[in-house]
């Protein structure tokens, strides 16, 4: 008789990393999370998306969750600031970064269907109306507010996902004509055509930064799997294979991460969104455990083997949102 492998207890270790978060990085005062263990000033904009999306997955899978999720959303509505999150909380002088506000409108959106409360859905669309003024007149969404020096993938990739994910929630076909003119944007600028993997940006005197960050080439992933879902336009899936096989030879060649974990969760997350399902993603992470220090922190770059005991927040919470999404109701 064939025994079938015993699969991960990914919750397990899910729960683990988020207890480490908690008795590391929690801010009581606040309510907030650190930035590092031994820095104790709020973390930044990017990692407080990624800790929310890390508890909306965990409270998905057990509603004890449910607490430190309703308290941590209410808490970081004090990083907005005249209209937009910024990069720390307020009050300060405006620094606002367009992509912060994108991965807040995605995880806001989920947090509005975990809890229900029709409240963060509308925090989730203010933060969705600040993204697109970012955009520039003749298309494509700037990085920085401050500055407006390039248009990046970064922030064009989570804004079409973000105008996708509150369409689904409002059927505001507003939002899903902008979801595919950015995508159609960053596509046409922003995509080598020698791989179909995505560059980092599009200075405004022309240059390219060719860089290729796994979290840009993921979320356009996402956002074709789920545009491909709505819009027959988008049925040709050509390309989305294509970015997920080049994706996977780059960044999980050998079947285990081999990427910073504030990116591989993204990329992982849009493989998922578009209906790729692997046994070794699951051994994957199960493996990264063993890497853990003495505290209970993972390395920040989950293809290797040392861990240090002041990392930054949001390569911790990437691996709690992970295992969260990967695990298996028991």
């Amino acid at each position: 008789m064939t025994m079938m492998a015993p699969q991960p207890d990914l919750a397990a270790r899910g729960r683990e990393m988020l207890a480490t978060i908690r008795r590391e990085y929690y801010l009581p005062e606040s309510k907030l999370y650190s930035e590092r263990p031994d820095r104790k000033q709020p973390a930044f904009n990017w990692g407080v998306g990624v800790l929310l999306s890390a508890l909306n997955a965990a409270a998905r899978h057990d509603t004890t969750y449910v607490p430190w999720l309703r308290e941590y959303a209410d808490a970081s509505r004090v990083y907005w600031n005249q209209g937009g999150y910024d990069v720390l909380p307020a009050p300060k002088p405006l620094d606002r970064y367009y992509d912060d506000n994108a991965w807040m409108v995605l995880a806001l959106v989920e947090t509005h269907e975990v809890l229900g409360d029709r409240k963060y859905l509308d925090w989730a669309k203010e933060a969705l109306d600040f993204t697109l003024t970012g955009e520039a007149k003749d298309g494509g969404i700037y990085w920085r507010e401050s500055d407006r020096a390039s248009r990046n993938t970064c922030s064009n990739a989570p804004s079409a996902a973000a105008c996708l994910a509150v369409y689904e929630h409002t059927k505001d076909a507003k939002l899903l004509a902008k979801a595919r003119e950015l995508y159609d944007w960053t596509r046409k600028h922003l995509q080598d055509p020698a791989d179909g993997l995505y560059w980092d940006n599009l200075h405004n005197n022309g240059k390219l930064d060719k860089t290729k960050w796994s979290y840009n080439t993921a979320l356009m992933i996402r956002t074709a799997a789920e545009l491909r879902a709505i819009d027959p336009a988008y049925a040709d899936g050509s390309d989305l294979k294509r970015m997920i096989d080049a994706s996977h030879q780059r960044w999980f060649a050998k079947s285990r991460y081999d990427d910073v974990g504030r990116f591989a969760h993204l990329l992982l997350e849009s493989w998922l969104i578009a209906g790729e399902q692997k046994p070794d993603y699951l051994t994957a992470t199960e493996s990264l455990h063993k890497l853990r220090s003495g505290k209970g922190f993972l390395p920040s770059h989950w293809g290797r083997d040392a861990a240090d005991d002041n990392p930054e927040l949001l390569d911790q919470a990437a691996f709690a949102r992970t295992c969260f999404v990967l695990a298996v109701k028991k």
